[in-house]
């Protein structure tokens, strides 16, 4: 079922459910999908409270799409002060939040995006953008490092932008991370990372790593509405759609046409 993410009013709770109140504004994830419709069922541990005067789509993505930037930058990507990002997908919704996140941990971001999203990533604080559809983005990285490679590397795209993610990446003690793969399946070797890049490639699914290792979640969480209560994230500015343009949203969302996260509007 489509959609992920869903935002609105508590109308009713399960037996054995504390914490929750028919009225409570909620933030939630279906992993399994269902969101694309007026109701859905959540389980208790997958939702948040909304902040404090935000409409309920300017909350989407706090629960997968920043969480998910937190966790490929922080525990998984290991970022500190001072190193070089790749962001690939930047003007997405994820990788929005990451360009935000790694400029406030004191990193230099790289942004790839397509031509007509640069504005939009560079607003949000990106120090380079680069086109990530015809310029040759491992060229332009090592250009901007001294040849050296970018210490961490966030990639959602998929296809051939996996390749260019691994070449781009720092020998030995680059980090690539991967979240997505919009752009389609790519493979890679143990002769690829043995003789071709050497360097950490990581695996991310933030509702496995929800499952897998609830302690670290809850520390991306924690940190995450640290983050809010401090105004480094605000609400998001999503594209909306009413509900039932939901089958014209989705080619959009395929194409890369849109900016950001989508909305849509029961």
């Amino acid at each position: 079922m489509a959609g992920i993410e869903g935002a609105g009013e508590v109308v009713a709770v399960g037996v054995g459910v504390t914490g929750l109140e028919p009225g409570a504004r909620i933030v939630g994830v279906a992993i399994a999908g269902g969101a694309f419709a007026e109701y859905i069922v959540l389980p208790a541990v997958a939702v948040v409270p909304l902040p404090a005067g935000w409409a309920d789509e300017q909350a989407l993505g706090l629960v997968v799409s920043w969480s998910t930037a937190l966790a490929a930058l922080k525990p998984l990507g290991g970022l500190a002060a001072g190193q070089t990002v790749l962001i690939h997908a930047a003007a997405g919704g994820t990788g929005q939040a990451a360009v935000k996140l790694a400029k406030h941990y004191g990193a230099t971001v790289i942004a790839a995006a397509s031509p007509g999203k640069h504005e939009v990533v560079r607003a949000l604080g990106a120090d380079h953008v680069i086109d990530s559809r015809g310029g040759d983005i491992v060229a332009e990285v090592l250009a901007l490092t001294g040849g050296a490679g970018a210490d961490l590397v966030l990639e959602s795209v998929g296809g051939t932008a996996l390749e260019a993610g691994l070449a781009a990446a720092k020998r030995v003690t680059g980090r690539v991370v991967v979240y997505g793969l919009a752009g389609g399946e790519a493979a890679i070797t143990d002769w690829d990372l043995v003789y071709k890049h050497q360097m950490h490639l990581i695996g991310l699914n933030i509702g496995v790593l929800a499952q897998a290792v609830p302690q670290v979640f809850g520390e991306v969480m924690g940190e995450m509405f640290r983050l809010l209560a401090a105004g480094v994230l605000g609400p998001g500015q999503p594209a909306t759609y009413e509900l039932a343009e939901g089958p014209r949203a989705l080619p959009e969302l395929e194409t890369r046409a849109t900016v950001g996260k989508l909305a849509l509007l029961p």
